[in-house]
């Protein structure tokens, strides 16, 4: 059953506490429009050894929709939530939005990141603006305002995160979607060269290589944590 956690600012973050009570902690971080319902087919096999804390960010259903949304509020977030359960050097799993979140809290919060684990994206330079989609009819899984006001933060690219993953001390694993991902693969490994100590593994699959190569992920995420303990 989702726990509602209220940060400083009141906003409310939905996450789910299973697993293992004692085992490593595992924090989950879910790609933009998802939420925290897209780990749940991955569940089974990351709580057999690990406290799975699967959180879902603001703007994101069952969690509120603030109307402020940014990179950084969603950092917010998820360390207030970490600090109000004592827990420090957890392993971070994040996809696509919920891996930039990761980056950024294992640069600012380094206390708190003790593994890093990212799905097809690293920090980046700017890239054309592209046109927003049209709205899709009916009720969404998140706040629409959400989306518009993401986009224009990742075209901006983050040229100042880049810089700063040299400060990471946390090992990191970067899984690749390969050549059928949108994301430039050149960035990962850039990203890879950067961090003091960390590897790429392109499983392909594109961009959600979690929903693709389902089972291939996990084991490459759960032998990867075991060789990092």
């Amino acid at each position: 059953m989702a726990t509602v956690f209220r940060t400083s600012g009141g906003v409310g973050i939905s996450y789910t506490d299973t697993g293992q009570p004692e085992g490593d902690v595992l924090v989950l971080l879910h790609g933009m429009g998802e939420g925290g319902v897209s780990w749940e087919p991955l569940l089974p096999d990351l709580e057999a050894g690990h406290r799975v804390l699967n959180v879902t960010l603001r703007g994101h259903s069952p969690s509120d929709y603030p109307g402020e949304y940014s990179y950084y509020t969603m950092l917010l977030d998820v360390a207030e939530l970490l600090d109000s359960m004592a827990l420090q050097e957890v392993a971070v799993l994040g996809h696509s939005l919920g891996g930039m979140v990761g980056f950024l809290l294992a640069v600012h919060r380094p206390d708190l990141v003790g593994r890093l684990v990212v799905e097809d994206v690293a920090p980046g330079p700017p890239s054309p603006p592209r046109p927003l989609p049209d709205r899709p009819e009916g009720e969404l899984p998140f706040d629409w305002a959400m989306l518009v006001a993401m986009r224009p933060q990742i075209d901006a690219g983050a040229l100042e995160l880049r810089e700063r993953l040299s400060t990471v001390p946390a090992p990191t694993l970067i899984i690749g979607g390969g050549e059928t991902s949108h994301v430039p693969q050149t960035w990962l490994t850039e990203a890879a060269e950067r961090l003091p100590d960390a590897e790429v593994i392109t499983l392909g699959g594109g961009h959600s290589v979690h929903d693709v190569h389902r089972e291939r992920f996990t084991e490459t995420v759960l032998t990867w944590l075991g060789s990092h303990r």
